[in-house]
């Protein structure tokens, strides 16, 4: 089966450049399971993203959860996956969230 998606989402001025985004890839590249990889990146000027591909997209996120409140990144990222061959993304963080996650 191939893997899902997973997107840590940054909006404001949290993570503002793709240098930025290079440094917290390096960090998680060290925090990937075999099996998991980094898929690349978007600077956007609404948004950040990151992309992980995983077949376990909620336990991914989850072992990335301390590293992200370490850097004080968890209140600025929005954590949405997408199953293979799906469009549509379940939002992981933050909880209990309703409005559709957008990758713009």
């Amino acid at each position: 089966m191939a893997d899902g998606q997973l997107v840590l989402q940054f909006r404001g001025t949290a993570v503002e450049d793709v240098d930025e985004v290079r440094e917290i890839e390096d960090a998680l590249f060290e925090m990937l399971d075999e099996g998991e990889e980094l898929a690349g990146h978007d600077v956007l000027a609404s948004a950040r993203n990151i992309y992980i591909l995983t077949a376990a997209p909620e336990a991914t996120f989850r072992r990335l959860e301390p590293f992200l409140a370490q850097a004080r990144l968890l209140d600025a990222v929005a954590a949405a996956f997408r199953s293979p061959g799906s469009d549509a993304f379940t939002r992981l963080w933050p909880a209990g969230r309703r409005e559709p996650f957008s990758l713009a």
